[in-house]
């Protein structure tokens, strides 16, 4: 076992990752962050997530999907996961969530799904993805929608969860810490007994100066808090380079969304973009502003985050570094998520955990 395990970065993944070792015997774990649990900043992206349990995978995307590859590691060989089977545990541990940890503030909902795009047609695989699968008769489609379908899945209330998660954390003898690192080297000075660094850093991959990862990139997000608590069912609208959806939570408050942005870096929100997200929420579910209209949309808030995106998809991977005096330190990476972190985070968590206890170097 390991003398001490610290987790760089604090945000959804890095916590989950935490809780998930603790949960399997590994003890001294510290989660060390720059920014914290309750900090406000569009650079701290797990706050200011929808965030809905909507699996990020695609269907005719084989390398992602139910066809394992494998790929040969010096003498050992690693099945590579599927973001598919990645995001269907994750599910699991949410449904058992929603169902035996009410202050965990997750919330089992019907979700109604529309697509303009044609690849999203598969009726068999959207149900292995989530319970209770109807598809959508054409007539009943919204205007501009090609396809349909109705499901159940989960909503997330973010503030709400991220603290469960820190209680859980402590509660399991894990610790919080506020600090900023340079580099994972860095990491390793300061923390001379740590023998396992689990680099959970998201965007900040970019700039640790012994990781440099430039296939990240931010996606900018924003979105409308509003007070709708007659809303109860998640709506989602896929459209060509446009989301458009409607996430009710637990407290009668709903998120409404979206834009993804990857050539906006402005952290305050536009005006000009709240009005459009607010009025093509209400053509989404006109419900929402009772028939009347976004201006008639009671709006509490407007928030910017960035999705830690990567070019080549999530990174799982092991690495083997060592200290002057030759003693061996595993560093195991999990970030690039996108907007895909809630909804892979204990999948991704579990991954790791294999990863930590392989002897030999493998690679999701």
């Amino acid at each position: 076992m390991p003398k001490q395990t610290i987790v760089l970065g604090a945000g959804v993944t890095g916590l989950t990752t935490a809780i998930t070792l603790l949960r399997n015997g590994y003890q001294s774990i510290i989660v060390v962050g720059q920014y914290l649990p309750g900090d406000i900043s569009s650079h701290y992206a797990s706050p200011w997530a929808g965030a809905s349990i909507l699996t990020t995978a695609q269907s005719n995307n084989h390398r992602l999907q139910g066809k394992c590859s494998k790929r040969k590691e010096r003498t050992d060989r690693f099945d590579i996961d599927s973001l598919q089977e990645i995001e269907s545990d994750t599910r699991k541990e949410f449904e058992f969530i929603a169902t035996h940890v009410p202050e965990a503030h997750v919330m089992r909902c019907q979700g109604t799904f529309y697509t303009k795009q044609p690849a999203c047609q598969d009726m068999k695989w959207i149900s292995q993805q989530y319970r209770n699968v109807t598809e959508i008769p054409k007539d009943k489609l919204i205007l501009g929608a090609i396809f349909g379908y109705t499901f159940e899945t989960y909503m997330v209330h973010v503030p709400k969860y991220l603290a469960w998660l820190v209680k859980t954390l402590k509660e399991l003898g894990g610790r919080l810490e506020r600090r900023a690192f340079q580099s994972i080297q860095h990491v390793m000075d300061h923390y001379k007994e740590a023998n396992i660094i689990i680099n959970c850093t998201a965007l900040g991959s970019y700039f640790l100066k012994d990781i440099r990862d430039h296939g990240m990139y931010p996606i900018r997000g924003q979105t409308v808090l509003v007070h709708a608590p007659h809303i109860k069912t998640y709506h989602h609208l896929d459209g060509i380079g446009l989301w458009t959806y409607i996430i009710p939570r637990d407290d009668g408050t709903v998120i409404c969304g979206g834009t993804a942005e990857t050539d906006n870096t402005q952290t305050s929100p536009d005006d000009i973009i709240t009005h459009d997200i607010l009025k093509r929420a209400c053509q989404l579910s006109p419900d929402l502003a009772f028939g009347k209209g976004p201006e008639h949309v009671k709006v509490l808030s407007v928030h910017v985050g960035f999705r830690p995106a990567r070019r080549d998809g999530i990174r799982l991977e092991r690495e083997i570094r060592r200290r002057l005096d030759g003693e061996k330190v595993i560093v195991c990476h999990n970030y690039g998520h996108g907007s895909g972190g809630y909804q892979s985070s204990w999948g991704s968590a579990q991954r790791v955990l294999q990863l930590i206890e392989k002897d030999a170097l493998s690679k999701l």
